[in-house]
């Protein structure tokens, strides 16, 4: 992918995105509203730059802490923040690749009860993480949300919870409206219905008109339908929106990197300024400029967690590598795991995270210990004679996961009980 019209990038977000040796090359954000850049170094690695009209004061400064703490599987992560110019404030956010759930829509027929289960459940969970640190998202839109080549829906929309607008309940409200729009009309939805039967659109009007509990209609939304991989559409459609989505960009010749100017308020960047996406993301801070020369092990925990479950799902051994050390003790016990399937697979299972922060030190440089408290989702187990059986959610647990720094990043090596 070329580099943008340097003309189209605003001097501010230039000078920002050089000093982390970064080059914008396309529009990105929800709305268009930000920029998809990449490492002058490694033009495969990408993150994306959203501008806020807000000035950085105390207060804004508390929110941005307490978001870039919060992790979750279906949240997009906020890796840094700075002032770059007088009210305009850049947040620097993970880039999650797919189609937003307009585009989404707007390239297929609306979702079945089961696509909408899995579409609606994952980002409600992901608004409940951010009320339970306190925070608001605002309105949650169908560009709000982007659904990644794997069908996993994100929440990647983080300005509302920066600028602290919205409400908890209006949250809620306005996410339930946006699946709304993308099941059957009600007319439609009355056909496909079987009687006596109770559809996903009636659940969520049901919803909208009541006051509204989150771990309740969750529940609801499982009983209503059994969840179905969102079916995505076909490479020809998303190259054509991928094309729509370049339209008026050309490729120049990298500029030489601008200067901040002596003085300005720097990022926190990874050691050599390059874009250093190693699991679980960079571990910068708003707060702190200079050096880091791993990445955060807290969210390389939480990526970690969450990618070990779809190794789990897909019971793909060799996979384990790319979670786990091979031959540790974590690793070990997983093989006999999968070993024990016997033809079984699994279908919607992952790790839902509640919380994850730094456990006592391992005593060792290229160890970290991480304590995590998640709960197994739901899931469906399919016998090799095509018997679905549903699991329910298992109860919160906590355990430590010792991670070990690797060639390829933080690895887990051992789980321990908390």
């Amino acid at each position: 992918m070329g580099v943008m019209d340097p003309y189209l990038v605003p001097e501010d977000v230039d000078r920002a995105l050089a000093a982390l040796g970064l080059v914008a090359v396309a529009p990105a954000g929800p709305e268009g509203g930000g920029w998809l850049a990449a490492s002058r170094d490694d033009a495969s690695r990408y993150v994306e730059l959203h501008v806020l009209p807000a000035v950085l004061d105390d207060e804004l400064a508390r929110r941005l802490d307490v978001l870039r703490a919060v992790r979750h599987p279906h949240l997009s992560q906020l890796l840094d923040a700075t002032e770059i110019a007088p009210g305009r404030v850049a947040l620097l956010v993970e880039h999650v690749p797919g189609l937003t759930v307009a585009e989404l829509r707007a390239a297929r027929v609306a979702l079945t009860d089961g696509e909408g289960v899995t579409l609606a459940v994952p980002v409600l969970q992901a608004l409940t993480a951010l009320h339970d640190a306190g925070l608001v998202h605002g309105p949650v839109t169908a560009s709000s949300v982007v659904v990644r080549p794997d069908g996993r829906p994100v929440l990647v929309d983080l300005r509302g919870a920066v600028l602290g607008t919205g409400s908890v309940d209006g949250d809620v409200r306005r996410w339930l409206s946006t699946v709304i729009a993308q099941l059957p009309a009600a007319d439609v939805d009355r056909l496909v219905v079987p009687p006596g039967g109770r559809s996903l659109r009636e659940l969520l009007e049901d919803a909208l008109r009541a006051d509204v509990d989150v771990p309740t209609l969750v529940a609801a939304c499982f009983e209503v339908a059994d969840p179905e991989a969102l079916h995505l559409p076909d490479a020809g459609t998303l190259a054509g929106a991928d094309l729509a989505r370049a339209a008026g960009r050309r490729a120049l010749p990298a500029r030489p990197a601008t200067r901040a100017p002596r003085g300005a308020r720097t990022w926190a960047v990874a050691a050599g300024g390059a874009l250093a996406l190693a699991v679980g993301g960079w571990g910068v801070s708003h707060r702190t400029a200079g050096a880091v020369e791993r990445p955060d092990p807290v969210a390389a925990a939480v990526a970690l967690s969450h990618a070990r479950s779809e190794v789990i799902g897909a019971g793909e051994v060799a996979a384990l590598d790319d979670v786990e050390v091979p031959g540790g003790p974590a690793h070990r016990a997983d093989v006999d795991l999968l070993s024990s399937f016997q033809g079984r697979s699994v279908e919607g299972l992952d790790i839902a995270v509640r919380s994850a922060t730094p456990a006592s030190d391992p005593g060792r440089a290229d160890a970290a210990r991480v304590e995590v408290r998640s709960a197994v989702t739901s899931h469906v187990v399919v016998d090799p004679d095509g018997t679905r059986t549903r699991v329910p959610a298992s109860p919160e647990s906590v355990v430590v996961l010792e991670l070990r720094w690797t060639d390829q990043g933080w690895r887990v090596w051992k789980v321990s009980p908390s």
